[in-house]
Parts: structure tokens; sequence; C-alpha cells
């Protein structure tokens, strides 16, 4: 067996290692009771649309721990950002931002094809929860 042929050997393994990793990990989140990723619903319309907004853009990183976003559930991590009042949400919901760990968050969640009112109905639903 030449060097050449054991080295197409390893890759083909270290592939397959990552292959199979990645199907544990997607099969995990693939069994995951449904509902365990419940957010609440509010009667109210604005908050109707908010909440469609932002299981569609929001959600990905506010709810999973992603680039430093803050988890929409942990009232801590939101209290110095309610702070800015809902005026400085919209601005850093609408035009982005660096977190202070250097994480961005691109203007509009990344979804460009969203509304300034679209937008800020997602921020509207955030702080409803966070409340």
């Amino acid at each position: 067996m030449g060097i050449d042929h054991l080295g197409s050997k390893l890759v083909t393994a270290g592939q397959a290692v990552v292959a199979a990793a990645a199907a544990l990990i997607f099969a995990g989140l693939a069994a995951a009771p449904a509902g365990a990723q419940k957010f609440p619903e509010f009667a109210d319309a604005r908050l109707k649309q908010g909440r469609a907004v932002w299981l569609g853009t929001c959600e990905a990183c506010h709810a999973n721990d992603v680039a430093g976003a803050p988890l929409v559930g942990d009232k801590a991590a939101w209290k110095p950002r309610l702070a800015k009042g809902k005026d400085g949400l919209y601005k850093s919901a609408l035009g982005g931002l660096t977190g202070p760990k250097g994480t961005q968050m691109p203007p509009r969640g990344g979804n460009d094809k969203l509304t300034d009112d679209q937008v800020r109905s997602a921020v509207d639903y955030m702080m409803a929860i966070v409340k």
C-alpha cells in the first residue's frame, strides 16, 4: 500500500467521522420533543406579527445562543438593552450593531426583505417576552 493510497483512506475516514457526527447532531435536534422551542403567543395583533417575523428571522440567533445574541428568555441579559428604550432597540435592529464581544448582528437580522414596521414588531415581541 503506497503513501498516496493510505492518505486517501485517512481522508475518507476523516470525512466519515465528520458525516457521522453531523448525523448524530441533526438526529438529536429532530428528536427534541415537540414544543421544546415553544415561544409565547399574544392576543395583540402587532405582537402576533412580531412573533411571525421573529420565528422567521430572529429565532435562529436569539433562541440558540448564536454569535453572542442575547437569548430571548434571559431577562438579565436584556436588562441593559431594555434600558436603551424602544427607539434604541429599534435603531439597533434596523441598522445592525456590534456587540460587546465584537460579534455582529446585521441590519434587519440579515433579512433585507423585512420592512421597518416588521422589524419593529419583532423587537416589540422580544420586549414583551423579556419584560
